[in-house]
């Protein structure tokens, strides 16, 4: 009972307030005290009658708008013949051949025989150990009237003409692995004064077909700090010696 008595205090606001909002809804639901309720007045059905039709009315006529006399008038420009414009191609960019037999750049200059140019040797020049070649470094390849060349120039470093011979020698070995190689007779060389090595092989495929020549030679350059690589090879031998101590000759390190 204790309990009770507590819940009942507890919550006897919340009660009472149940009971009010109770009450009123009550009220409201009865229309409120003892007054009768007033019925709403039915409207009674009118009868609708059949539409009477109408003639539209006449269209109102608007009054012809004159022509000002005052207005002026826009003169028509007549078309212009434009003379069409023709479009100017862009030259075609072609590399400058070398016309003569005598090259020149890179720090150095050589020669071909008098009846030849480079013009007609398919000269290639790209970079050795950069995109392009420079002063410092450069790889050149042309035909010379029945030898293949190349040519490749370095910065000198700790090279030395026989070191710089040995290793373009096992370049050669390494770049034509179905041939087999023979190294020959080896010795000094000297281009435009300057003391160099040079070595002659021969190498073949492995049916020991195909047989070709060839002699390196390497020399530095001390007036550009350069290193000089020269490879001729032929199947011809005679040719061969030829056109190697030819460029040999002609060869001039630059200042």
């Amino acid at each position: 009972m204790r309990n009770v008595d507590r819940l009942q205090r507890r919550y006897r606001p919340l009660i009472l307030f149940s009971l009010v909002l109770t009450t009123a809804m009550l009220i409201a639901a009865c229309g409120g005290g003892d007054s009768e309720p007033t019925a709403a007045p039915v409207a009674s059905p009118t009868s609708i009658s059949e539409p009477v039709a109408t003639s539209a009315p006449a269209p109102t006529q608007l009054p012809a708008v004159q022509p000002d006399a005052t207005a002026t008038t826009v003169p028509q420009v007549e078309p212009t013949n434009v003379p069409a414009q023709t479009a100017t191609p862009l030259p075609t960019l072609t590399p400058t051949p070398v016309v003569s037999n005598i090259f020149e750049g890179y720090g150095f200059s050589f020669q071909l025989d008098q009846d030849s140019t480079f013009a007609s040797s398919d000269l290639v020049i790209n970079g050795w150990t950069g995109d392009a070649a420079d002063n410092d470094q450069g790889l050149m390849t042309f035909t010379y009237n029945g030898a293949d060349v190349v040519l490749f120039w370095e910065p000198q470093a700790a090279n030395t003409p026989q070191s710089l011979t040995a290793e373009t020698y096992q370049l050669l070995t390494l770049g034509r692995p179905d041939f087999e190689f023979t190294a020959l007779n080896e010795g000094d060389l000297t281009v435009d004064g300057q003391a160099g090595t040079f070595a002659g092989f021969v190498f073949a495929d492995s049916a020991g077909e195909n047989a070709s020549g060839g002699l390196i030679g390497a020399w530095s350059c001390p007036g550009t700090g350069a290193m000089m690589s020269l490879t001729a090879t032929s199947s011809d031998a005679t040719a061969l010696q030829i056109r190697f101590d030819r460029l040999v000759s002609g060869f001039e390190c630059g200042s």
